[in-house]
């Protein structure tokens, strides 16, 4: 039996301009975001082993409920001073869940892993800016089926299959800004693992993802838009290789490719939807004495509108760890961006317009990626 209690409170502020002088060429586009959040909740869970007539069976109940008191605003700003409200509310969305897991041994070489899920949402949104309440109830059953054939020691097959749902803003729904406000999704794979020899393992899926609707939040005017249904395919590979007794080396690739569904050929891309993507490094690890890491992390270029004509900017960067560790103290550095590469963190498709020009322009916006950093650790163990 698994109990836990959480209690979690923050404050949010932001100030940003994605549009220049778009839309007031005197006084600029500048918003504040703002949001209080406290969030309480339960998790609970009973796992026992059983058999089903001479069959092993795992199986797996839980509990749980979050409460979300939430207070959000946004408004109109110039240097940072707030001149004129866009949204201003109060949220409260109750969600509370069951769920069962089971692991059932078919035989030496099958397993099937099988459950499912029910969501139970409350929805209440105080617009205080219109003096009105909207308050909706949504529930939503998320089952799933997995199955597993074990070869040999060395090879394991698995396919795998569920159904979920995707949220994104609670005003959404209560507001009926989207038809679909809480899309289900459809995601499914088959892959294998593989051990090949004592120091290799490697990891292989091909996948598919198809989901209702897109939600996509518009940060600056504080709704949710929606698009059309759509589908993904991919592929993963992971390699873990350990050439000598104490040092490691892994690699990750991830190929997605992403589509809207009812869409015009050329013009049904998925805007920001990564296509491909890498990760990996080596590593020397010993429980005493000094650790080191080295890796890196690549994303390509990706569509940033639905007809391909604005790309995102692809960037490789490397990261380096050193650590020493004993048994009561650990200290060490991480230098991230250790060739000081200039790359676009936040990448997106926007029009914009600055103060002096006279017409508007549609073009790629970005934060800058972190240059060189360096940072230290001191860990002490009492």
């Amino acid at each position: 039996i698994k109990n836990q209690v959480y209690y979690t409170n923050y404050d949010f502020s932001l100030y940003s301009d994605f549009t220049f002088f778009l839309v007031n060429p005197i006084r600029g586009d500048e918003i504040h975001q703002m949001e209080h959040r406290s969030i309480l909740g339960y998790t609970g869970s009973y796992q026992k082993d059983m058999y089903l007539g001479s069959l092993p069976l795992n199986t797996t109940i839980g509990l749980s409920t979050r409460m979300d008191f939430t207070q959000v605003a946004l408004n109109h700003s110039e240097r940072r001073y707030d001149f004129q409200n866009i949204v201003f509310g109060r949220i409260r969305q109750v969600n509370t869940s069951a769920y069962f897991d089971m692991d059932l041994h078919l035989s030496d070489r099958w397993m099937m892993n099988a459950g499912s899920r029910i969501d139970h949402f409350v929805f209440r949104f105080n617009d205080h800016l219109k003096e009105q309440i909207d308050q909706k109830f949504i529930a939503r059953v998320s089952p799933k089926l997995n199955l597993f054939y074990q070869l040999n020691p060395s090879l394991r097959f698995f396919a795998k299959s569920g159904l979920g749902f995707h949220s994104n803003d609670a005003r959404s729904v209560v507001l009926g800004r989207s038809e679909n406000s809480l899309p289900k999704v459809l995601g499914y794979e088959i892959g294998s693992e593989m051990k090949i020899g004592s120091s290799l393992l490697i990891n292989a899926a091909l996948w598919g993802l198809r989901a209702q609707s897109e939600l996509v939040y518009v940060g600056d005017e504080g709704v949710i838009e929606t698009n059309n249904p759509t589908k993904r395919i991919g592929f993963d590979l992971g390699l873990r290789y350990q050439f000598l007794q104490k040092f490691f080396a892994d690699l990750d690739i991830n190929l997605n490719h992403g589509r809207l569904v009812g869409t015009a050929a050329g013009e049904d891309y998925l805007p920001l939807a990564p296509t491909f993507t890498s990760s990996g490094g080596v590593q020397y690890k010993q429980t005493k004495g000094f650790n080191a890491g080295l890796r890196y992390r690549y994303m390509a270029a990706r569509p940033a509108n639905e007809d391909n004509t604005i790309r995102t900017r692809e960037y490789m960067v490397w990261d380096l760890s050193v650590l020493h560790k004993s048994t009561k103290l650990d200290y060490g550095f991480t230098i991230e961006n250790l060739f000081n590469t200039e790359w676009n963190q936040a990448q997106f498709n926007t029009e914009s317009r600055l103060k002096n020009e006279v017409s508007s322009v549609e073009e790629l916006h970005f934060t800058p990626g972190t240059r060189f950093f360096m940072k230290g650790s001191i860990t002490y163990k009492f």
